[in-house]
């Protein structure tokens, strides 16, 4: 995945890079100088994503964004195998509430809420990507209004085959709209989605939630449930 800024919607790229293995596209924009004000856009372009965002000029007051440090936990027998996940997912909101997720069994945290959303397939952009993940984990059909935000995390642990994995997962995330919601259904059965439901605005923090995805609901999900009919 590659990642660009500007300093304005129509203006000429002042950056522009990959994204390392367990790198932080926004230490690393950091280092190029910019720091991001708003995502712009997530495409598919000449088969490579790219995400942009309008950034700004570092200035003397900012600080350096904190940078994870990862824990090894190979042994001499044992290298974890590195593996880069870009996915997209979606904060959706309708007249019924959020769409949330429940994780299966086959997850390393059952029973916990998410955001609808998974790994991209081959040739994929992130557009067509959460489209197709929200419909076969909740049935639902949405409308994407804009980007969020570009999510990442790195860590090494165990496959669900059990594999050491040193894993680095980058998420795009859209909010959408569910603009004629229906009782969810999970069509692909046997992954990693046991269940999903509306959720009332008002009651999301009572649901154990992955931490990825209660951190976006906690920024981002009472400015998008404007217009008052979603605060139910």
């Amino acid at each position: 995945m590659r990642v660009v800024g500007v300093t304005s919607p129509v203006g000429a790229p002042v950056a522009d890079f990959v994204i390392g293995h367990g790198e932080h596209p926004r230490v690393t924009m950091f280092d190029h100088g910019y720091v991001p004000i708003r995502p712009l856009s997530a495409a598919m372009v000449s088969g490579d994503i790219v995400f942009t965002w309008l950034v700004r000029e570092v200035c003397p007051a900012d600080h350096r964004p904190p940078e994870r440090h990862t824990v090894y936990v190979s042994t001499p027998r044992e290298t974890p195998h590195r593996y880069q996940r870009i996915g997209a997912y979606a904060l959706v909101l309708s007249e019924r509430g959020i769409l949330g997720t429940v994780n299966s069994p086959v997850t390393a945290a059952p029973g916990t809420w998410a955001l609808p959303g998974g790994g991209l397939d081959p040739g994929e952009s992130p557009a067509e990507g959460v489209l197709r993940e929200v419909y076969e984990e909740t049935g639902q059909e949405v409308v994407i209004d804009r980007v969020l935000s570009l999510e990442s995390e790195h860590w090494v642990g165990r496959s669900l085959a059990g594999r050491l994995e040193d894993f680095h997962a980058l998420r795009v995330v859209y909010g959408a709209t569910c603009e004629t919601p229906s009782d969810p259904v999970v069509h692909d059965v046997g992954g990693s989605t046991e269940g999903a439901d509306w959720v009332p605005v008002r009651a999301w923090r009572k649901l154990h939630w992955t931490n990825s995805s209660r951190t976006l609901l906690a920024q981002y999900a009472r400015k998008l449930s404007r217009p008052a009919q979603f605060l139910k």
